[in-house]
């Protein structure tokens, strides 16, 4: 028995367990009872202490769950078994999501387990067998655009520390800035300007229009993140930029951030295009159909914009 008024800093009480594996009392009890998942340690009166081995393996079960294994199937199997399933079956669905499924899962899987083990080293050298094994549309695709959006939803669960963000954070960027660096554009190549704007720090999915749109031929002109409107537009009309990316991931309720976007639109010239994508884009639409912004989903439906800007462009097309 451990006595709660000499009880550990480490160990903590179903209530914080709860909240941190996502897990209710109810389950967390069946699962004990049925499953023998965790053993906690019990007080004098009968109250669960957990320790952070318990939260730790629980968020591993919670997750095996989320991807479709069932508690009864993974309840009995050690830690490193358990965490290879759980990181090969979230690549596999976060993969499957995209056309290049296959041929990206077990670069996905390796370098999501790199994240979370905090090994730069490893992560790097995944992401560099990923670029030289798989076309670009793979690799940013199935590599790089899920391993981005699952790492940055893990940071603001909780799930993960700001310390593995900026790894996967730090790592990505130099990536793709190399990768937008290799493609050189033909002199006619019409000019993409990518930003995020003012209150916008997260600018991975920025870097990731940018080296989309350079391997689709267009001349990238990458400004990085928080930019304010009347920046972004004097910047526009200095490159003579044909079309303006926006990405828009974190926060999503910035009272500013309406503001910001009709600035923007009414500072530009009616031939300068604005496209907008990431994960806040659904928390800005109504601003964003104001000003008549193209909105796009996904990193395919970028392409298809952009070979049409092209294409439109061309004589007789």
């Amino acid at each position: 028995m451990i006595d709660p008024t000499n009880r550990p800093d480490h160990l903590l009480p179903m209530r914080i367990v709860s909240e941190r594996t996502g897990l209710s009392a109810d389950v967390l009890r069946v699962w004990e009872r049925r499953y023998q998942v965790v053993t906690p340690g019990r007080s004098p009166g009968g109250q669960r202490w957990y320790t952070a081995a318990d939260v730790a393996r629980l968020r591993l079960l919670a997750r095996a769950v989320e991807v479709g294994r069932s508690i009864s199937s993974v309840a009995r199997l050690d830690t490193p078994t358990l965490t290879d399933i759980v990181r090969n079956e979230e690549a596999s669905v976060l993969a499957r999501g995209t056309p290049h499924a296959l041929a990206a899962q077990p670069f996905l899987a390796e370098a999501l387990a790199a994240v979370e083990t905090l090994d730069g080293i490893a992560l790097e050298a995944t992401l560099r067998q990923a670029m030289l094994r798989l076309s670009m549309d793979q690799l940013l695709d199935g590599v790089v655009s899920p391993l981005v959006r699952t790492t940055g939803d893990r940071w603001h669960a909780g799930a993960l520390s700001p310390s593995h963000e900026h790894l996967a954070t730090s790592s990505v960027r130099r990536l793709l800035g190399w990768l937008t660096d290799q493609y050189a554009p033909t002199s006619d190549a019409p000019k993409l300007l990518v930003t995020t704007p003012a209150g916008q720090v997260h600018e991975l999915g920025a870097a990731l229009v940018a080296a989309t749109a350079a391997a689709a031929g267009w001349r990238v002109v990458y400004l990085g993140p928080n930019l304010p409107a009347a920046d972004i537009a004097s910047a526009a009309a200095v490159t003579g930029a044909r079309a303006i990316a926006l990405s828009l991931v974190f926060p999503e309720d910035d009272p500013l951030m309406d503001g910001e976007l009709r600035a923007l639109h009414a500072a530009l010239p009616p031939d300068v295009h604005l496209v907008v994508g990431g994960s806040a884009t659904t928390a800005y639409r109504p601003a964003l159909d104001a000003i008549g912004a193209m909105v796009v989903t996904d990193l395919p439906s970028l392409r298809h914009w952009l070979a049409a800007q092209v294409g439109a462009e061309r004589p007789g097309a």
